[in-house]
């Protein structure tokens, strides 16, 4: 299992949405395991599991 971290920039007005239907998000062979709204270049952060390095680019 690899886990990877992905940092997101996000319209100000849209954050706490995506927060909540980025969750539990499946994509592909990957799963969005946890969603962070933080401050600085970044809006939020997306830390995401994935079978293997192939899959998580899908």
């Amino acid at each position: 299992m690899i886990r990877a971290f992905v940092l997101i920039q996000a319209e100000p007005s849209r954050i706490e949405e995506l927060v909540e239907d980025l969750s539990g998000m499946r994509l592909a062979a990957s799963v969005i395991k946890e969603v962070y709204a933080v401050t600085g270049r970044w809006d939020l952060i997306a830390l995401i599991e994935s079978p293997d390095i192939s899959s998580l680019g899908d």
